[in-house]
């Protein structure tokens, strides 16, 4: 069934309404091996003892009896310092958190020692292992400490809590108070690989796990494609420069050299360099590669005030866990999921699993979900760097061109369709339009402001058309001063993100037949008949006067524009990106917005309720379905 069908209307509504009309550890960092002496002197006298073909870390001589005697020895020929730091942090937490057995361990452990083994390639694996290979008497197994779930021995992540550096992963965060369900939803529960950082300067990271199946052309090696991953928002897949970052893991020195090393075992070369080590033979293919359009970026000190906020989380994970995961996407993944497999599997192995499975399927998964649809799988030709045609892509509901006009379309097809579009009729003023109805809304990703709206189009020239939206109360109302009845306030209304030069920035309208007759505004349409606009000044008269009332009037601050050159108002309404709502209906629709009031969180479930039965009284019973009303599924 299509995601669509699984997101509560009124859930996307209530969620909009709030957003747009809302008013106006690690207690060490340890960045490289020689930093970390501070740590060893939190391990009171601890030591490092270097040898010929390693470095061991083991206890002091006058460490208590009890304690066990702790041995890690590091090969120099696979040192990786991640790892090396990762056993003293699994080391720290055991010995905080397990008692010893005064009875039966001492004399086992003592002398023992986890030693690398060449199948171990992060040489984390021994320590995860309920008992050493050589030590087989011990009664009791090794406990792990809180946060390190292993998949296999050779794989390791936990919670680093605020330590930013090159390596660190991080993970899409789901405590804030406003999550990426309506904006950049690309960052909702992603993986990122941080390629450079600095707190003072600039911060640079790849999202990992959003696969597309977009394919990039090869001008070196005949005949071959690149599949390119989403990497981030800047220089992205349809930038017209995008920044190809291509991950790899190639152990020869030429490909060592034309790169630059994240992490043991993982490295990024430019996309021009990854072609030319496929022609020199140096790799098989672009099946050695990721290749990752455009990445994430964070100013000084951004991303830890982000962190602050609860926006991330940081993990330290080894090469091997994200390598498995690169492969598994590239086989198994379809983009539509948006890898929330692999965001779900590190939060498990930092230990922030009942976290993930509490929002799992949740709004914000919806509309990722939805982003995915319609920007990671290929779409018209595939092309990367290439903005779609907003007929095919973002405004014909993220159907591709072959989805949309069928598998006979043509250029002349598309022609026509754009020709048609085109010699559509002006909306009148005073015309009033309904978002669309189709199940699959146009406004899902974009402009989710616009979603089950009531416009009112106010200005029709050869410029533009100006209209505003007349269903979303603020949280500001406008006090009524001097009413016979006391105290009043009219709720402001959200209208648009633009104002009317030289006019005033609060529209009044009303829709009143005794107004009317009393010669309070203008109509709109010029008929004498819907809704009328007039001066503030004018309607302020009205009510201390008696004629009016203050919930006679709605008052609406910004409008929204829609240029003729690019495409019109009256061509969104063809396309059945709107609707128009009978004459006769408008009275109806009207007098159900007059009962809104000022947004308060203690109200916002009614005042959205009134949307939506707006909304709904304003069909027109006797249309037929929504152009943009395929049925399609996902």
């Amino acid at each position: 069934m299509a995601c669509l069908t699984r997101i509560k209307q009124q859930q996307l509504v209530i969620i909009i309404l709030l957003s747009f009309c809302t008013s106006c550890a690690l207690s060490f960092s340890l960045l490289a091996p020689p930093s970390l002496s501070p740590l060893m002197t939190a391990r009171r006298s601890s030591s490092f003892h270097r040898r010929s073909k390693g470095v061991r870390y083991a206890k002091s001589d006058d460490d208590d009896d009890d304690d066990d005697d702790e041995d890690v020895i590091l090969s120099e020929d696979n040192e990786d310092w991640r790892t090396f730091r990762a056993k003293l942090v699994m080391g720290e937490s055991s010995s905080s958190s397990s008692s010893t057995d005064s009875s039966s361990s001492s004399s086992s452990s003592s002398s023992s020692a986890v030693i690398m083994d060449d199948s171990d390639l992060d040489g984390i694996g021994a320590l995860f292992s309920s008992s050493s290979s050589e030590t087989t008497t011990t009664t009791s197994s090794t406990q792990l400490p809180s946060g390190f779930t292993p998949l296999d021995p050779s794989q390791w992540a936990y919670d680093s809590g605020k330590v930013i550096e090159q390596g660190a992963v991080i993970l899409g965060g789901v405590e804030q108070d406003f999550g990426f369900g309506l904006r950049q939803q690309y960052f909702h529960k992603s993986v990122i690989l941080v390629l450079d950082h600095d707190e003072n300067t600039f911060t640079k990271g790849i999202i990992l796990n959003r696969p597309s199946d977009r394919m990039l052309e090869d001008d070196v090696n005949d005949g071959l494609e690149w599949r390119v991953w989403f990497g981030g928002d800047v220089q992205g897949l349809d930038s017209l420069l995008p920044d190809i970052v291509c991950l790899h893991s190639l152990k020869g020195d030429e490909a060592k050299e034309a790169s630059n090393t994240v992490m043991k075992d993982i490295q990024w070369t430019s996309f021009d360099n990854a072609k030319k080590l496929v022609k020199k033979g140096i790799a098989k293919g672009p099946e050695d590669f990721w290749l990752f359009a455009g990445y994430a970026g964070w100013g000084p000190k951004q991303l830890s005030g982000e962190l602050d906020r609860r926006s991330w989380y940081m993990c330290a994970t080894d090469s091997q866990t994200l390598l498995k995961e690169l492969a598994r996407q590239s086989s198994e993944v379809d983009p539509r999921d948006a890898g929330l497999e692999t965001w779900e599997l590190l939060m498990n192995m930092i230990g922030r699993g009942e976290t993930a499975n509490e929002c799992s399927g949740n709004f914000d998964d919806l509309m990722l979900k939805e982003w995915g649809r319609e920007h990671l799988l290929k779409g018209y030709g595939g092309e990367v760097g290439v903005a779609r045609n907003p007929l095919w892509g973002a405004d014909g509901g993220g159907l591709t061109m072959e989805e949309t006009m069928g598998s006979t379309g043509s250029v002349d097809d598309m022609m026509k369709e754009a020709a048609d579009l085109a010699l559509t009729e002006d909306l009148a003023a005073g015309t009033l339009l309904r978002g669309s109805s189709a199940e699959r809304s146009p406004f899902l990703l974009r402009k989710q402001e616009l979603h089950h709206s009531l416009l009112l189009v106010v200005v029709e020239d050869e410029k533009a058309t100006v209209a505003c939206m007349l269903n979303h109360p603020a949280t500001k109302g406008y006090e009524i001063v001097g009413y016979s009845k006391g105290p009043a306030s009219v709720p402001l209304r959200y209208g648009g993100d633009f104002a009317v030069k030289g006019q005033s920035p609060l529209i009044w309208i009303h829709c009143s037949q005794k107004l009317r007759d009393s010669g309070v505004g203008s109509s709109l349409s010029g008929n004498n008949e819907g809704v009328y606009k007039c001066e503030q000044e004018q309607a302020l008269e009205a009510i201390k006067y008696g004629i009016a009332t203050p919930s006679d009037f709605l008052v609406i601050s910004g409008v929204c524009v829609w240029p003729k050159l690019g495409g019109s108002l009256a061509n969104e309404v063809k396309r059945g990106v709107f609707e128009v709502v009978p004459k006769k209906k408008v009275g109806e629709v009207f007098q159900t917005l007059q009962s809104q009031v000022v947004l308060t969180r203690e109200n916002l479930e009614k005042n959205m309720n009134i949307v939506q039965d707006a909304w709904e009284k304003a069909e027109d019973p006797n249309s037929t379905k929504s152009t943009m009303d395929g049925g399609t599924d996902v």
